[in-house]
């Protein structure tokens, strides 16, 4: 006599089995697509670098070339590159601490106000090559227990976001604090993300916008989410295709200890 009772376990069993299998390749296959995208990503900047070198090279070998007004574009331009080459290697970084469980927030009293000023100074001229306003309206003063170093990602993550997506329009970086919160702001008016993406733009490997033209590792949403609740904090997202979109980082200024960050 058979147990129908062991017949369903036994299913079950092979239920889960497959469950487990299939999440298995789809880890694997994201992990080969992820490692192809940060060897083309990686890739990408050292063209601009290496074609502003040889013009400077040829600027400075030539007494009429080697004017301010010839070589200040071409300095900038190679500055964006090496900012860009550098933020990308600093995300793969930190994505695969991250990922491992190693993220460690040293709190220490931070001008935030100070923090999002540089990076929003640092972005001008990556805003200015999109045709970009970069506007900041910025509280002084705000000062707050934090990891300078996540927020200082987390940051950059979110103004670089609104540039690249905010086909050429105004982006608005805001800083507020009400004594024991504070929140940053930052809206573009850009392409704007789905309600499909919105329901899962923080996952690791997904991008706020499934456009290829745009590159990216899609990993900066959840590599900013992951920092932003090992500081105790949170982050959000508003948005409407076609209109912008605004993310909302609060974050505790007293320096609560909270749990640290998981890898997925």
């Amino acid at each position: 006599m058979t147990d129908a009772r062991g017949d369903q376990g036994g299913g079950g069993g092979e239920a889960d089995r497959d469950r487990l299998v299939a999440a298995l390749r789809e880890a694997v296959r994201a992990r080969d697509e992820f490692v192809a995208i940060a060897a083309h990503e990686l890739r990408n900047p050292m063209t601009p670098i290496l074609l502003q070198v040889g013009a400077l090279l040829a600027a400075a070998r030539s007494p009429r070339q080697c004017r301010p007004e010839v070589l200040v574009p071409r300095l900038e331009a190679l500055e964006l590159a090496v900012q860009e080459f550098v933020r990308r290697a600093t995300t793969l970084l930190d994505v695969s601490r991250v990922a491992a469980g190693n993220v460690r927030i040293e709190r220490a009293a931070v001008d935030l106000s100070g923090v999002v000023r540089g990076v929003v100074e640092r972005a001008g001229i990556a805003a200015r090559k999109a045709r970009s306003r970069l506007e900041a309206d910025l509280q002084e003063g705000v000062v707050g227990s934090v990891d300078r170093l996540a927020l200082e990602q987390v940051a950059e993550n979110l103004v670089s976001n609104a540039i690249k997506f905010g086909a050429g329009r105004p982006v608005r970086v805001a800083l507020r604090a009400d004594g024991r919160t504070a929140r940053l702001v930052a809206r573009d008016q850009g392409v704007g993300i789905s309600e499909e993406h919105r329901a899962r733009v923080f996952q690791r490997f997904e991008r706020a916008v499934a456009r290829r033209e745009h590159g990216g590792f899609g990993v900066g949403l959840w590599l900013a989410n992951q920092l932003v609740v090992a500081m105790g904090g949170a982050i959000g997202v508003e948005s409407e295709p076609g209109a912008g979109t605004t993310f909302t980082v609060s974050l505790p200024l007293n320096g609560a200890e909270q749990p640290e960050a998981r890898g997925a």
